[in-house]
């Protein structure tokens, strides 16, 4: 997550070069890793998180909007930090602050049943104006525009993107919908990236081969990405049939080539910003999988895509 799983990373890993320190004997004849030595860790986080994951979802409220809270928060401090470690100066306060406001005023907008987004689009204009006039008041300086930038990039990122997840759980609210339908929509890009990120790192870790983006992230290969979208389509099928009896057959393929395809490349997008910073992970506060915008990076995208699909093509319908 994304749920990065049992199994692991991401994406795919192809035949890196031997990392210095590490002969090839340890790595295998291939130069890829014997073992997984984080994986206990990875599956005891996951025995843990998934179970209040989904009693999250299904109990919405107060208590989704405090999980979608924690998640852009932790994720926002990661950001920052990444960008200090390049030397600007964010207002991580502010940014944080504003950040946090856009889920909560969601879910203000939502409980009174209205979808227009202006309200948001008012706020944020004052959170962005405030924060320009917060940067004037440290006067001139090398940085000024990279630590505006940088500050307005963690709101959008994780503050705007992330807001979607709490969207989703109270859409059933501006519809006139069974509340707890909202569960299912909620869960839905999760369960999709979940799916996707699995396929991806265990096709590529067995045969990847060509890279994807050498540049940006060496391990990944196109046959794990290709993998990761068979399986994310796969996924919205099996979703279908088990818990969103509400997509078509259409919807599943078209849901799932979206969340496929916009949930790689989040994923992609966090290794550009991780590399530009020299950073591995942006934190270790999950046991075994790293920072809450390691594992959440490919769901930024998916959530937004899922709860604009649904508003369109789904509920509209």
């Amino acid at each position: 997550m994304t749920f990065k799983t049992e199994a692991g990373a991401s994406a795919a890993r192809i035949d890196p070069a031997v990392p210095d320190g590490v002969t090839r004997d340890a790595q295998g004849a291939a130069g890829r890793p014997r073992g997984d030595a984080a994986l206990p860790l990875r599956i005891a986080s996951a025995v843990v998180f998934l179970p209040l994951f989904v009693l999250a979802a299904r109990v919405g409220g107060l208590v989704w909007l405090a999980f979608t809270l924690i998640v852009i928060g932790l994720g926002l401090r990661e950001f920052y930090r990444m960008m200090e470690s390049k030397g600007l100066a964010p207002h991580w306060k502010s940014g944080t602050f504003a950040g946090l406001l856009l889920p909560v005023g969601t879910y203000l907008r939502l409980q009174t049943g209205r979808t227009a987004e202006w309200n948001l689009g008012a706020l944020f204009t004052v959170l962005a104006g405030a924060i320009l006039l917060a940067e004037l008041r440290r006067g001139a300086g090398k940085q000024a525009v990279g630590s505006i930038a940088a500050t307005l990039l963690g709101v959008v990122y994780l503050g705007w993107f992330g807001s979607h997840i709490e969207l989703l759980r109270e859409l059933p609210r501006a519809w006139r919908l069974p509340y707890a339908l909202g569960a299912s929509f909620a869960i839905l890009p999760f369960f999709l990236v979940w799916i996707c990120d699995t396929a991806a790192y265990a096709v590529g870790l067995a045969f990847g081969r060509t890279r994807l983006m050498p540049d940006v992230s060496p391990q990944k290969s196109v046959e794990g990405a290709v993998a990761g979208l068979l399986a994310a389509v796969g996924a919205a099928f099996a979703a279908r049939a088990w818990f969103a009896p509400y997509l078509t057959a259409l919807d599943a393929a078209v849901l799932g080539t979206l969340v496929g395809v916009l949930g790689q490349l989040g994923d992609l997008v966090e290794s550009l910003l991780k590399r530009d910073a020299d950073a591995k992970d942006t934190s270790r506060i999950i046991p075994g999988h790293g920072g809450v915008l390691d594992r959440f990076d490919s769901v930024l995208f998916a959530a937004p895509v899922t709860a604009y699909y649904l508003l369109f093509r789904v509920l509209d319908r």
